[in-house]
């Protein structure tokens, strides 16, 4: 402990430490087990008198100095340098108690106590035996005057049927109350105050209105209730089990008169609540060009808010209420006495589709490059769903409607080729190197596309049949001569009816010298056949040799509303004539009289026609004639060879034979009789199709408009390889009027 003022010590009267005694022990400063002094009477009363109210009502304090023997000399520093440590370690008050107590009247005695201290500072000698008494005496009646009116009987707690707005403080002390109130009011007091005129929603910010919440004097209203009143009013709010509510506006900073202000200006005018519906797309725009398409690329959203009316409404009625719900905490106040005075405009979701709609596009060709240009999507929405959202939705809503895709038709150069036109196969031979041939002119024409008015040639297209190229030497048909590439004719012959029933124009065909066995009758092409695309969109030939047919299609865009198929009738059959041909008897041939040199062939004329088909109903619709095909008949030629000369009379000159020594019809040898119409095994023609178009449904399907086709002209095709008598003898024409369908 630090020495006083006085260096040398001198010894203190027993007044002096009788009195310093008591000050200690009232100031919790009496060393712990030390030996009491005697005092005087009087004293030792006042000493019994402080230790009963210590024991009974002081709860002990922390010692500021250890408990060391205090030094004989009275020393200054027996006083605390800090007042208000001193007023702390003397007052039994807690915390809480402090916070409940009067803070002028602690603010006073902490005063006191420091001037009192500066005094003994300055005054040890004179004073320290009077100061001491008088401080001790206003301790004592301090403790006596707290502790006597302090008595609370709800233990410094509020109610519990209390509450502040709508949170409950009941049986809360001051402290925590106004913790739980400031935690609600920060978060609360900062949201906006949303004013419902039957569907106009007004605004009060938190920063306009300047709302804020003084916490503490609301909880000290909470806490004077039950606490002031008459002694039967306190009973009464002690025993009350209704809550108690306390409301916040008398404890709020709040702007009223921009309050005021702000309801005042909607209300005088009131067209200043009418808003007209407003709409727009929400979201990046898509990419709608087919090429560059993304399906699962997100589509915009077409919001529309809903428009809201004028309305008028009573100024002082509104701000009451928006009074009482800042009071209570609330931030929605919903208004029932309103005036509508004017309707916004409907929505007129016509004419938003007609603004946001794009037209889907089909892809297109480019006849100056005939290339394909892609088409494009669609945008649009689903009008009907759309109306019934906006016929539910209410005044100032915001309605979302998703935008949509529309697939076009044609979106790329690919679906130029989805409809099959028309199609045909023919039956193949089981010679290998024909039936190479045949995959070679195939692979020629496949996947060959014609754009809108352009010419196909098959002859151009093959180019010269050649070895070099990987054809072969083989017959075009039994019974004709072998060449490089022989059997090609028949890929031709596929397609020309492949195009025949996809309505193309053909605009070269010539039929073969003689009727082959691979064709029906009249439907057969030879290599210099040529077809033009008369159709509004690219097609494609597609050829291929596959289970021993060959087989041709076209594909394209169906335009039209009904299907065609290939029919024939016979015009007329040339039966052969049998001619002769001299021969020596000894000739080089080695034929003998009789022998038959080339077997003849019947000629043929046929009739080809395009029937054409409703394809809804399956009806004939139309017969259109194509063109006549002449066969040409070949005669048979048989050997007549001389007899075998005979030695004359040398008397007699050799002449020459003449006419009246040369054979008779009847003398010479005649041909095995057989019926007048049949013909060798390998010219007669088929009994089956040899030409097999695919044949269409009983009932097709709907297909798309078609685009007239203008028939190929009614006249007689040129014929390849003439013979030298095509046109027989009219007695040898019959007209057996046969008539067939070819596919």
């Amino acid at each position: 402990m630090a020495q006083g003022k006085f260096s040398n010590p001198r010894p203190h009267r027993d007044e002096e430490r009788q009195i310093e005694q008591a000050f200690r022990q009232i100031t919790g400063q009496e060393p712990a087990g030390a030996p009491k002094k005697p005092a005087l009477n009087e004293d030792a009363q006042i000493e019994e008198t402080i230790r009963q109210i210590q024991s009974e009502q002081v709860t002990p304090q922390p010692r500021r100095y250890s408990p060391t023997v205090p030094d004989p000399q009275l020393d200054h520093t027996l006083i605390p340098d800090n007042v208000d440590d001193f007023f702390r370690s003397a007052s039994p008050l807690s915390e809480e108690e402090r916070y409940e107590a009067e803070p002028d009247t602690i603010d006073k005695i902490a005063a006191f106590f420091g001037k009192a201290a500066d005094y003994c500072k300055k005054n040890q000698k004179v004073v320290m035996v009077s100061l001491c008494a008088v401080a001790m005496v206003l301790i004592l009646a301090f403790i006596g005057v707290f502790f006597l009116s302090g008595v609370d009987p709800h233990d410094g707690k509020i109610l519990d049927n209390v509450m502040i707005a709508d949170i409950s403080v009941g049986g809360m002390t001051k402290t925590e109350a106004v913790s739980a109130l400031k935690n609600a009011a920060q978060s609360s007091y900062s949201s906006d105050m949303v004013i419902d005129l039957s569907g106009v929603e007004l605004r009060l910010t938190a920063k306009d209105t300047g709302a804020k919440l003084d916490a503490k004097a609301a909880v000290d209203a909470a806490f004077d209730y039950g606490r002031t009143g008459t002694k039967e009013e306190q009973e009464q709010a002690a025993s009350s089990r209704e809550p108690y509510v306390i409301g916040l506006l008398p404890y709020l900073n709040l702007d009223t008169d921009y309050i005021k202000e702000f309801l005042t200006s909607y209300a005088e005018d009131s067209g200043s609540t009418l808003t007209q519906p407003t709409y727009g797309l929400e979201g990046a725009e898509p990419e709608l060009s087919a090429d560059k398409f993304d399906e699962d690329a997100p589509t915009q959203t077409l919001v529309i808010t809903m428009g809201t009316p004028g309305v008028g409404f009573d100024v002082n009625e509104v701000y009451e209420d928006v009074l009482d719900a800042y009071s209570l905490r609330i931030f929605l106040v919903e208004v029932q006495t309103v005036e509508e005075i004017q309707e916004p405009d409907p929505v007129d979701l016509e004419a938003i589709y007609e603004e946001f709609y794009i037209e889907p596009k089909d892809a297109t060709v480019n006849m100056q490059t005939f290339e394909a240009v892609p088409g494009s999507y669609g945008y649009g929405f689903d009008l009907e769903e759309a109306q019934k959202l906006i016929d539910k939705a209410e005044y100032g809503e915001e309605v979302r409607i998703p935008m949509e895709y529309i697939e076009p038709e044609l979106p790329d150069a690919d679906a130029f080729f989805r409809d099959t036109l028309g199609e045909a196969q023919t039956k193949a031979t089981g010679n290998s190197s024909r039936n190479a041939n045949l995959t070679k002119a195939c692979e020629a024409i496949h996947e060959t596309v014609l754009n809108p008015g352009e010419v196909f040639s098959f002859a151009d297209t093959l180019g010269k049949l050649t070895s070099a190229k990987g054809y072969q030497t083989a017959q075009e048909d039994p019974g004709v001569e072998e060449a490089i590439g022989g059997g090609v004719s028949q890929v031709s012959s596929t397609l020309y009816c492949a195009a025949l029933s996809a309505d193309l124009e053909i605009v070269s065909r010539a039929n073969h010298g003689y009727m082959p066995s691979f064709a029906e009758r009249g439907f057969d092409a030879t290599t210099g056949l040529k077809i033009k695309n008369t159709t509004g969109f690219p097609i494609r030939i597609e050829a291929e040799l596959s289970g021993g047919y060959v087989k041709v299609q076209i594909i394209g865009t169906e335009e039209r509303d009904n299907y065609v198929m290939l029919e024939y009738t016979m015009a007329g059959t040339y039966k052969p004539e049998t001619e002769y041909k001299e021969f020596e008897y000894n000739n080089k041939e080695g034929y003998k009289d009789g022998d038959v040199i080339e077997e003849g062939r019947t000629g043929y004329a046929v009739k080809t026609y395009k029937v054409r088909y409703d394809s809804r109903t399956g009806n004939e619709i139309s017969r259109d004639f194509i063109t006549t095909s002449q066969y040409p008949t070949l005669n048979k030629i048989v050997a007549f060879v001389k007899p075998e000369p005979t030695e004359a009379p040398a008397t007699e000159a050799t002449e020459p034979p003449t006419e009246a020594t040369k054979p008779t019809e009847a003398q010479k040898p005649t041909e095995p009789s057989k019926p007048a119409e049949t013909l060798p095994p390998e010219t007669v023609p088929p009994t089956e199709p040899a030409v097999q178009p695919t044949q269409p449904p009983t009932v097709p399907p709907t297909e798309a408009p078609t685009v007239p086709q203008t028939d190929a002209p009614a006249q007689e095709s040129p014929v390849e390889n003439p013979v030298s008598d095509p046109e027989p003898a009219p007695a040898a024409l019959e007209e057996p009027q046969e008539t067939a369908a070819a596919a």
